[in-house]
């Protein structure tokens, strides 16, 4: 079998779209995740787990601030580029980007004389509260930018540009905090070489956020704005306020309340781990991305069936990434720390990464409340889910310590999930989801890993023999995911 011959085969693979758009974001985003993975012997050897706790906690707290100081109008930029009857998209994106300038102003006015009151608060440095206001203000910048550039299907542009902020943040990071870790700015800087990388991206940032500008100066054009691109906007995005502040507080609020409560040290431990979990959020981010076009196409045209093979495909590719990134999370923690304080934490790492399955499904059906704009019950959800997170971690992080905070996230997820389903199925009257078929990806990935708890090594890191009985159970669900597909790579034809 020749290999054009096996590559026309995969191309007639229903999960072929939904890969081949997915694949340059998640190329993409994998190497920005990877970044944060291989970076970090880097910041554990030059950080504490106490200023590694800081610098992460200061960081977390950026998308929220982002997201309250524009008022969530950058995310409304996507959704009218898709409308049928819009031709004014510059226009548009001019209206938001003064109208977040308008309100970034005067909200950060009002952050600046809270500023002693909120970092006491945030158990942070005062002095980091002009930072953050700035960095908010850049990330904003930059989320602009995504929206354009993923709405007119820019996906190259994007990467590379995406990959020079990261990677060029990472580089003036390091270059700072080897400046104050010398003792060469003197003797007030000491103690705080996290400074080094909070200060350093920030102006890395801010070179890249004035090049995306520019790059999108023909897609913004403020000659006519309207109030009626204002309205549309915070019609769209006012809703989705809330949505957004409650999944920062289900990704964040256990970074915030185990810095607050238990302490700097462990909020960093935890930091640790949760950055290796992240790296398969990458996953999740670049399938809804690369697929959202095309499910839009879809549900335009009433195509219900075809958006439900592409859920099932995003569903196989979810669970089989997750799987991997389960089994070798301990492996990669192990090989990456500089400092064995942060292995500790390394236990609850697959335990995030299982939360983002379910957050992942649970994107996948939340489209369709996009596509009807009925963001109201999108936000219900969220809030719900965000509202059980806070409660359980409140209850359960001072009695258990900051482990806790992993299962809380993934008890959080789940609900999320079945209520994003019961909603969009029993209430909104969308088309289900094909729920036979989720369930049965979801039982073929519990059994692959109740094997690898019950007769393998869990948490034994860069141990060869371990790694080949995981690396064997991956293969083996992946069999039992794509099994039927395997007849079609090999011109065979496949099981109904």
């Amino acid at each position: 079998m020749s290999p054009r011959f096996s590559f026309e085969r995969f191309r007639q693979l229903s999960f072929f779209e939904a890969f081949k758009h997915a694949s340059t974001y998640f190329s993409g985003t994998l190497m920005v995740h990877a970044l944060g993975i291989v970076s970090l012997p880097v910041f554990t050897a030059y950080l504490s787990p106490e200023e590694y706790g800081i610098a992460n906690v200061f960081l977390s707290y950026i998308p929220v601030l982002a997201a309250v100081m524009s008022c969530n109008l950058y995310g409304t930029g996507g959704r009218y580029f898709f409308e049928k009857d819009k031709t004014d998209y510059p226009s548009y994106m001019g209206s938001i980007f003064l109208t977040m300038g308008i309100s970034f102003f005067v909200q950060g006015c009002i952050w600046m004389l809270l500023a002693p009151q909120l970092a006491k608060w945030m158990n942070l440095p005062v002095y980091l509260m002009k930072w953050m206001l700035g960095t908010a203000l850049l990330a904003t910048v930059m989320l602009v930018y995504t929206q354009v550039m993923v709405s007119i299907e820019k996906s190259k542009q994007f990467i590379v540009v995406q990959v020079i902020l990261q990677y060029g943040k990472f580089g003036v990071a390091v270059l700072g905090m080897a400046y104050l870790i010398s003792g060469r700015a003197g003797a007030s800087w000491e103690g705080q070489t996290y400074l080094g990388k909070i200060i350093g991206e920030f102006w890395w940032a801010l070179a890249i956020g004035i090049y995306a500008c520019w790059s999108i100066r023909k897609y913004i054009s403020f000659k006519n704005t309207s109030w009626a691109h204002v309205r549309y906007a915070l019609s769209f995005g006012i809703p989705l306020l809330p949505l957004g502040l409650s999944g920062y507080l289900l990704t964040s609020f256990d970074q915030w309340f185990i810095n607050s409560t238990v302490g700097q040290e462990e909020a960093g431990r935890y930091a640790f781990a949760y950055k290796i979990g992240m790296l398969y959020l990458g996953l999740v981010t670049a399938l809804i991305n690369g697929a959202n076009q095309t499910y839009y196409t879809y549900m335009n045209a009433d195509e219900t069936g075809k958006v439900n093979d592409q859920i099932k495909s995003m569903v196989k590719l979810l669970v089989l990434g997750a799987c991997f990134l389960m089994f070798f999370a301990i492996d990669i923690g192990t090989l990456l720390s500089s400092d064995k304080a942060f292995l500790e934490a390394l236990p609850v790492t697959p335990v995030i990464i299982g939360s983002y399955v379910f957050y992942g499904i649970a994107s996948t059906t939340n489209r369709g409340i996009y596509f009807i704009k009925r963001t109201g019950y999108l936000s219900i959800i969220m809030i719900l889910a965000g509202v059980i997170n806070i409660g359980l971690n409140v209850y359960f992080i001072p009695e258990y310590g900051y482990q806790a905070a992993a299962y809380t996230t993934l008890v959080s997820y789940l609900l999320m999930m079945l209520l994003s389903i019961a909603v969009t199925t029993y209430i909104l009257k969308l088309p289900p989801p094909p729920m036979g078929e989720i369930l049965k990806y979801l039982v073929f990935w519990a059994v692959v890993v109740a094997l690898q708890y019950r007769f393998g090594a869990p948490e034994v890191g860069l141990d060869w023999r371990w790694m080949l009985f995981k690396g064997g159970l991956f293969v083996l669900l992946a069999v039992l995911l794509f099994y039927n597909k395997i007849g079609l790579l090999l011109n065979r034809p496949p099981k109904s």
